[in-house]
């Protein structure tokens, strides 16, 4: 079993779907499923509050975490980039305040700058990742569990586990 301490973020890696099943145990905590699925007919603001679940809409402290959000809670959310739908999707799940944020592929696709502030967004808070792709765990992790095929190859911090040969190139893409 994973184990993700409060206020750190873990990234589980791999490829052919071994992190995705290594944290589905984690699933129905704030989870943001793979692929940006926003309400695209519906304003940024109105994607929220579906993501508060029946609790108190506390915008202003997913805002302060996601200012770009707030710039655009207006707009609707089909018309968003990329990159600011997955903040959108992050957005909403932390709109229900989950003691853990289990984020499922939320690097494919984006860009360097998307992905930066996807790490800048969930600094701080406790997060599970579940990813094939290196950029996110490298800008956000404080640690990094490899599996393949069910098994864990290693869990180490984000220093040892980037400097370690199991993760050459070859083996995961970059982002």
């Amino acid at each position: 079993m994973i184990e993700v301490a409060p206020g750190t973020i873990v990234a589980v890696l791999g490829h052919d779907g071994a992190p995705a099943r290594a944290v589905r145990c984690f699933a129905g905590r704030g989870y943001v499923p793979p692929g940006r699925r926003v309400f695209g007919s519906l304003t940024v603001e109105e994607n929220l509050a579906v993501g508060a679940y029946g609790r108190p809409k506390r915008y202003d402290r997913v805002y302060d975490r996601f200012p770009r959000l707030r710039e655009r809670r207006r707009q609707r959310a089909g018309t968003l980039s990329g990159g600011e739908q997955q903040l959108l999707v992050i957005a909403r799940a932390l709109m229900g305040e989950p003691e853990l944020l289990v984020l499922e592929d939320p690097s494919a696709g984006l860009a360097p700058p998307a992905i930066q502030a996807v790490a800048e967004a969930i600094a701080g808070l406790t997060v599970l990742i579940a990813d094939e792709h290196l950029a996110l765990a490298r800008a956000a992790a404080q640690r990094v569990v490899l599996v393949e095929g069910g098994t864990t190859i290693f869990d180490l911090p984000r220093e040892e586990a980037f400097a370690d040969v199991r993760l050459g190139s070859g083996f995961l893409s970059s982002g």
